[in-house]
């Protein structure tokens, strides 16, 4: 038996190992149809010298293999120089909504074509060692993940919206790259709509654009509607350490342009800073309640 089955793996290796997709389209529409995850390597041949090593390591045999045959590998080359072929597979490929901001690049698609991962620049790769091994961390997520929403199924109300959050707390990606997990989200508000888990608050946050309320009530001189609108949010308990950095940074565009709060400027920014002083937000207030004490 034991003979049977060295020589089953050597005559049928493709059985085990990953297998190779020509654009992200396709690879989708085959994940769906078979229930596989999809990583993407993203690169540049021609000019990104530190992916040069990583395409060499995702294009080898031994790498398929150690990948495992539940995986599409879909390789995305962004070319300086690209041929006219190379132009019509950059056109399929737009439809992968990730575009890192950093290259080379891995990322980890569920079967639906929904992100789970994304990991980019060599620093942070060459921090998750090989790349079947960053993979299978993030295969593992997509696992966990699924697990937490299948046992949502059986739940209703709060716990229901509780569970489903967890899901998505353990992407770290919010609603995803252009609301792909709103149905999600759209799910914990059916079972919790008056929001006691909280869950919907987390999900439902803002971000950004409670900056711009801020700045375009604080013109316009409703400071005390933009100001109750930033409170609501901070009383709820769920946010995260991040979310109610933004909101405070909300606050503190308000203020500066609010005569009357003017003074409260560096309460705010102390606020910010105790949340999470080496978070980009917590530097920036270190930096400018800096400014402020010289000024006096």
């Amino acid at each position: 038996m034991k003979l049977l089955t060295t020589i089953f793996l050597v005559v049928c290796p493709a059985l085990f190992a990953a297998e190779r997709v020509a654009d992200f389209p396709a690879a989708v529409e085959k994940a769906k149809a078979g229930g596989q995850d999809i990583a993407v390597l993203f690169h540049g041949s021609d000019w990104c010298t530190a992916g040069k090593k990583l395409a060499g390591l995702w294009t080898s045999e031994a790498f398929e293999k150690a990948a495992g045959k539940d995986l599409l590998l879909v390789d995305i080359d962004r070319k300086e120089r690209p041929s006219p072929a190379d132009e019509a597979l950059a056109k399929l490929n737009e439809a992968c909504v990730v575009k890192p901001r950093s290259l080379p690049a891995i990322a980890l698609f569920d079967k639906e074509g929904r992100l789970v991962a994304l990991r980019e620049g060599t620093p942070e790769l060459d921090s998750l060692g090989r790349p079947d091994q960053a993979i299978q961390r993030a295969v593992d997520v997509r696992k966990k993940r699924d697990d937490l929403w299948q046992k949502s199924e059986g739940m209703r109300g709060p716990q229901k919206a509780a569970q489903l959050a967890s899901g998505l707390d353990l992407l770290g990606l919010g609603a995803g790259p252009k609301n792909v997990y709103q149905p999600v989200i759209e799910e914990i508000k059916k079972a919790d709509p008056e929001d006691r888990s909280g869950a919907l608050a987390r999900y439902s946050f803002p971000g950004r654009k409670l900056l711009d309320l801020a700045v375009d009530q604080g013109k316009a001189g409703k400071f005390t509607e933009a100001d109750d609108e930033i409170g609501g949010w901070l009383k709820k308990p769920q946010l995260t350490k991040a979310q109610r950095q933004e909101a405070l940074a909300a606050r503190f565009a308000l203020y500066q342009r609010w005569p009357e709060k003017k003074s409260g400027v560096a309460a705010v920014l102390k606020e910010i800073e105790k949340l999470d002083p080496k978070s980009e937000l917590g530097s920036a207030a270190t930096t400018y309640l800096t400014m402020l004490t010289k000024e006096k």
